[in-house]
């Protein structure tokens, strides 16, 4: 019974040893905090230069849908990939 606790004992140890050995590198809060803000500012600012589209194969046997973040579609954009044919528009 002895053999078998011991071996747990040391296998945490172990474990904690391999734990400690790691240091924790930590940004400082400050410098965290700013890249977070620009990052974000820059994430808004690029979502209000784009558009949303929804595009929507007329054809019921083709059904295909497909949502895009564009500031402008292109003529490639507007053919369904499925069967060529030409796709309804919506601008959400």
């Amino acid at each position: 019974m002895d053999k078998w606790i011991k071996t747990e004992k040391e296998e945490d140890k172990k474990k904690g040893d391999e734990k400690k050995k790691k240091p924790l590198k930590k940004k400082p809060q400050s410098e965290s905090i700013s890249q977070e803000i620009e990052t974000s500012t820059t994430h808004d600012k690029q979502l209000k230069k784009l558009a949303k589209y929804i595009l929507i194969c007329p054809k019921k046997s083709c059904g295909y849908q497909k949502t895009l973040m564009k500031k402008q579609l292109n003529d490639r954009d507007k053919i369904c990939p499925r069967c060529k044919g030409n796709m309804k528009i919506k601008n959400k």
